[in-house]
């Protein structure tokens, strides 16, 4: 069971199911269930139900049952990450991890701390999402599954990349040729790998660079069911066009992130998508607007308080304030943004913190003094 499948193997396994009768679907079914996690996640979990039945009237061994019981609850921890329930989703997670069957399977345990490592990240605990993609790759190593060990590599690099991007880059072109990649590479892997040189060239203000890479990352993340990530790649696109001045182009971009994101339902993609529409108007000049579609975000982002885009919604708030000269509001939300978890060790969010204190902190001085320059006027009448 590869980790990610494309759009042509989903189909085949519901194909091929349609023709089985009850008792000889379950490994097929359990396969397609994993495959539809992000496309579908609610026929995921429901494909996770019917299995659980089959299982319980199966007769394999215990030893057999127990790890298709593991790959349903890693079905199941997924679905909870992706709508934000990360505590519910870690403790699904490590309870896989501390069962004893699950040595029997490193491609199991590979996948456990890969998810797990993904959830930290949303939690703001970077030290241990390092930690548990470097196991993940480990795991994986030891299972001779190359697709993964290389795709939680590009994961790895694609999470560093915001803290150090040299020093991210320098550990991505030691996993991968760039220069020379294989002809036959699996989508998947081309999503992640085309997802972290497109934000590397975004953070070197290398923007056409960065959209040609993102917009294909989009494509293949779609064709190999990594949805959230396609979401996210959709929104950065914007993000870049929004960067260029091309808010027209950013505003289509982020819209369709939004799009793909609303009938998931998962309401950290979809606050992502509201934060990055919120900015792209306030660019635009569209105060109001802008301001209550930044704080529709920050309602959909209240479970993931400790997440990088909990706190670019801060940030994004905090431009707003000035544009309004509102620079004490300015100065409160950018020493905030400062002391966010999801922007601990991110650098860029620390930089923009440090900028934006001091803007505000300039605009109150010279605010102040154009006033006191005013009272300090004797008009005299001749």
């Amino acid at each position: 069971m590869d980790l990610y499948a494309t759009d042509s193997e989903v189909k085949q396994l519901e194909q091929r199911l349609a023709d089985m009768v009850a008792q000889e679907q379950l490994d097929d079914m359990l396969t397609l269930a994993w495959g539809l996690r992000q496309r579908d996640s609610r026929q995921a979990v429901s494909l996770c139900d019917q299995v659980s039945i089959l299982l319980n009237k199966s007769r394999r061994s215990e030893a057999d049952k127990a790890l298709v019981y593991l790959r349903l609850q890693l079905i199941r921890a997924e679905e909870r990450w992706l709508h934000a329930d990360l505590d519910v989703a870690a403790n699904i997670v490590q309870a896989i991890l501390r069962h004893p069957e699950v040595h029997l399977d490193a491609v199991c345990l590979s996948d456990a701390h890969h998810l797990l490592g993904f959830i930290f990240s949303d939690q703001g605990k970077h030290v241990e999402c390092d930690i548990e993609m470097a196991i993940s790759i480990d795991e994986a190593s030891k299972a001779d599954d190359v697709l993964r060990r290389q795709c939680a590599a590009a994961a790895l690099a694609r999470i560093a990349v915001l803290r150090d991007d040299k020093l991210a880059k320098a550990y991505f072109d030691r996993h991968f040729e760039t220069r020379n990649p294989p002809k036959d590479i699996h989508p998947a892997l081309a999503a992640l790998m085309n997802d972290f040189l497109g934000l590397y060239a975004g953070l070197n203000e290398q923007f056409d660079d960065s959209i040609a890479f993102l917009d294909k990352a989009y494509r293949l993340c779609l064709q190999s069911g990594q949805i959230r990530r396609a979401i996210l790649t959709a929104a950065n696109i914007g993000y870049t066009y929004s960067r260029m001045n091309n808010y027209e182009a950013a505003l289509d971009w982020q819209q369709k992130a939004l799009t793909l994101a609303k009938p998931a339902g998962w309401s950290p993609s979809i606050g992502n998508c509201l934060m990055q529409i919120g900015d792209t108007l306030r660019k635009m000049g569209s105060l109001d607007t802008a301001e209550q579609i930044l704080h529709e975000s920050l309602e959909q982002l209240s479970m993931l308080t400790n997440s990088r885009n909990y706190a670019l919604t801060i940030s994004a708030l905090a431009d707003l304030a000035l544009d309004r000269r509102d620079y004490h509001l300015a100065q409160n939300l950018f020493s905030q943004l400062a002391t966010l978890p999801g922007a601990q060790e991110q650098a860029d969010l620390q930089e923009l913190a440090i900028e934006g204190q001091a803007t505000a902190r300039a605009k109150m001085k010279s605010t102040a003094r154009e006033a006191n320059g005013t009272q300090g006027t004797v008009f005299v009448k001749r």
